[in-house]
């Protein structure tokens, strides 16, 4: 397979993870870099894995996604209770949420001003701030 600039990114970010380079942790990136930035879910990638015939299930691909998170290979963004995007792009930005194509679209964060946010509760900081805009047909 190609090796293009996200691949690399990736698999950089994983040999220097606590997690074992393993051949299926390879092939997960390989999956979720090939065309650079994007959104997706667990089912999506083990629909892509059952075209191509790889042999990983879809507790594996949970699993590796989570453990990606977790060492800040890619981000998760809950749209709903029921509903878990990952994401490739690891660059602060906001999204807008097809509710009819449960598609997400990059939205540059230049082009949400927030002008006032809420009082932190007591001793916490403020990390980041994700903005999601629902959006219909």
């Amino acid at each position: 397979m190609h090796t293009n600039e996200y691949i690399k990114r990736a698999l950089h970010m994983l040999e220097a993870s606590p997690l074992k380079v393993t051949e299926q942790r390879v092939a997960m990136i390989n999956l979720l870099f090939k065309n650079g930035d994007k959104h997706f879910t667990a089912e999506d990638i083990y629909e892509e894995v059952c075209k191509r015939k790889i042999k990983i299930s879809l507790a594996t691909i949970y699993n590796c996604l989570n453990q990606f998170k977790e060492c800040g290979i890619i981000k998760a963004i809950k749209i709903s209770s029921d509903k878990l995007y990952f994401d490739t792009n690891l660059k602060e930005h906001h999204h807008f949420f097809c509710l009819k194509s449960s598609k997400l679209i990059d939205v540059d964060t230049n082009k949400v001003k927030i002008s006032k946010l809420p009082k932190l509760p007591k001793g916490k900081k403020l990390k980041s701030v994700e903005v999601i805009i629902n959006i219909t047909d």
